[in-house]
């Protein structure tokens, strides 16, 4: 049973730190002591490092394969490519964030939330690389578009950033609908 936790810790790890990051910006963001900070920089660093410590939960399970390679009744499947598929997913989400620092600090863009989003996707891609039966497959790539929706649609006072989240959200939604409903 421990085996099976250190196999999955990575995916619960990323949920809970996301989790977390999101209730920390609200709470801080929202501070009238502080004087309302911005909080991009400091949620960003922190998402950082929430990413980090994700790809070290993932190596350090990585001798795990041979023991809990199935798991979740054949939901999800772990091998070599697997895990260096995950590893390429989180060094590439680690490089989103740091690039995102300057692209903030250019525009003057003081929304958290979008540092928030970036690792709900990722958690959702984490869950997708192992998927090895259809519905597990189709739940993760619906989480990953939920996110995706609100970060198009995340300049809130862009008109053409509202478009592009509502056409994502219709357009996403057929294909769906087709998918589920034949």
């Amino acid at each position: 049973m421990f085996n099976l936790f250190l196999a999955v810790s990575p995916e619960i790890f990323i949920i809970n730190a996301t989790f977390i990051l999101l209730i920390h910006g609200v709470v801080f963001s929202t501070s009238k002591k502080d004087d309302y900070p911005p909080l991009v920089s400091n949620v960003g660093w922190l998402g950082l490092l929430s990413v980090l410590i994700t790809l070290l939960l993932l190596a350090a399970g990585a001798p795990l394969l041979t023991i809990a390679h199935l798991f979740w009744n054949n939901f999800f499947r772990r091998d070599n490519f697997t895990y260096f598929c995950q590893i390429l997913l989180l060094l590439s989400t680690a490089g989103t964030i740091s690039m995102c620092f300057d692209s903030f600090e250019k525009e003057r863009f003081d929304a958290f939330e979008f540092i928030v989003l970036i690792p709900l996707p990722t958690r959702s891609m984490l869950l997708m690389i192992p998927a090895h039966d259809l519905i597990a497959m189709y739940l993760a790539i619906e989480l990953q578009s939920l996110c995706f929706y609100v970060i198009a649609a995340s300049k809130r006072k862009s008109e053409f950033s509202t478009e592009a989240g509502s056409k994502y959200l219709i357009l996403g939604a057929f294909p769906s609908g087709i998918l589920l409903f034949g």
